[in-house]
């Protein structure tokens, strides 16, 4: 086993990557593995520097990042292409190269910093070719500088919907119009987002730019259908109610060559459900996540935790989280007096991030009824071509819970186990049963999380494989 440094960080975005820097300031080597090419995460990902201007409303403390691994590499190893597939209670790590080399660590520490997936709400005709996430069309621009054809239609909620619409307009695509769930912020949910003024400014600066390029944005409503003879080429936007379900109302048929489709982002929990971490739901929270202490750490002892893998909190949360869980470790391999200074100003700033991030949830936060309103015959699951009404009757032939439901469909088991369908899967059970979505439960992970050749996995010592 390869126990080159005593903690491995998992994760080399915002958390992940202030986590490593932290504790280089206390004198502590650590492991940074990412599976993307460079840190910053989705959130300050990076790769087409050389081929136009810069994305509009980039934050350029992402660069600053970089520059600061590169600068503490004595300390920190940054592993890029490096992917964990597997994590176990006794802290053992598999970690993928290349696709084909499967290595273990075993350090004293690990800090899981995964971030967050995108929430998708399966309507028909998504699985059309020319939808997209948000997410990935935003990935798009960020590496590629690539802008679709237009018009485009983008749907869903919460902020990464204006900042795609604001950064695709400002690259010069064609946005026909942006489709948002939730309605205006009430007065007082304006007044708790202004307990952060300049993330509130950064919103409204999105707003803005939507509005003087004349883009229409249709709130209280959702996209319910993508059609198209083969590809994309338009939608239907219904009315929704206070729970985001499609309700009767004038409907609008809106002509669209790409559509953008993302409700908010989850907790992303494989690992730690892997490696047997309580869990706990919040919708607040963005839904499922792992349960911590006040010094990021997870109910597996020196198993820490940063970031949205712990519950959404967006970027600044995460940066704050990086600090106090570096400082916890720091604390428990012996040499905490470096970080407590700093561990305590992030607390500090946590109180007023709490308090915005609980209010953005409460305007628009993802609710159950976008979810569960998918027709009998809407895929739910890409990779195993599972619908809604295969699992309706599945519910009703008794198969109540969601591993049941998933090895009686196939609903989740395929390529991206579950990652895209999950909380789809999870609404529709609680709308079938009429129990709350809390109840609907996590399905199982199993290492390897990702296909993994059996030459790699051979590569691993005897008594790990046949884990």
């Amino acid at each position: 086993m390869n126990t080159a440094a005593p903690v491995v960080i998992v994760g080399a975005g915002p958390a992940g990557a202030t986590a490593a820097l932290s504790l280089a300031e206390a004198g502590i080597s650590s492991v940074l593995l990412d599976d993307n090419g460079a840190a910053g995460g989705q959130v300050w990902r990076t790769g087409a520097a050389d081929l136009g201007p810069p994305l509009a409303y980039t934050d350029a403390r992402g660069d600053e990042l970089r520059r600061d691994l590169k600068r503490h590499g004595d300390l920190i190893d940054h592993r890029t292409g490096h992917e964990v597939v597997g994590l176990f209670p006794d802290l053992r790590l598999w970690v993928l190269e290349g696709g084909e080399t499967v290595t273990s660590l075993h350090p004293k520490a690990i800090v899981v910093a995964t971030g967050a997936l995108e929430v998708f709400a399966p309507v028909p005709g998504w699985t059309r070719p020319g939808v997209y996430g948000l997410g990935g069309l935003q990935a798009l621009m960020k590496t590629s500088r690539v802008v679709p054809d237009g018009p485009v239609v983008l749907g869903g909620a919460g902020p990464l919907l204006r900042l795609v619409a604001a950064q695709l307009a400002s690259f010069g695509a064609e946005i026909a119009a942006v489709v948002d769930a939730a309605p205006w912020p009430s007065s007082g949910q304006v007044l708790r987002l202004a307990s952060q003024p300049g993330l509130l400014a950064k919103g409204l600066a999105f707003e803005w730019g939507l509005l003087r390029r004349g883009i229409p944005v249709h709130r209280g409503s959702a996209i319910v259908e993508v059609a198209g003879d083969e590809e994309a080429d338009s939608v239907l936007v219904a009315p929704v109610d206070e729970n985001w379900r499609p309700v009767d109302g004038p409907r609008r048929r809106l002509e669209a060559r790409v559509v953008g489709l993302g409700y908010g982002v989850r907790s992303n929990v494989e690992l730690t459900r892997l490696a047997g971490c309580e869990h706990t739901f919040s919708a607040s929270r963005g839904g499922w996540h792992a349960t911590r202490n006040r010094d990021m750490e997870t109910t597996v002892e020196n198993l820490f935790l940063a970031g949205d893998g712990g519950g959404i909190g967006g970027v600044e949360v995460a940066l704050a989280e990086g600090v106090i869980a570096a400082a916890s470790v720091s604390e428990r391999l012996g040499q905490g007096d470096r970080l407590k200074t700093k561990a305590a100003k992030a607390r500090g700033r946590m109180v007023d991030l709490v308090r915005f991030q609980d209010a953005l949830a409460d305007w628009s936060g993802v609710r159950p009824g976008i979810l569960a309103g998918s027709t009998e015959d809407t895929i739910i699951c890409r990779c195993e071509d599972v619908t809604r009404g295969e699992i309706a009757a599945a519910v009703a032939a008794g198969y109540t819970d969601i591993g049941p439901v998933k090895m009686n469909t196939r609903a989740g088991m395929g390529l991206c186990q579950g990652r895209t369908c999950t909380p789809a899967l999870q609404a529709i059970m609680a709308s079938e049963t009429g129990r709350p979505l809390a109840e609907a439960g996590l399905p199982t992970s199993r290492a390897p999380l990702r296909p993994v050749p059996l030459k790699a996995l051979a590569q691993l010592p005897l008594d790990e494989a046949v884990e």
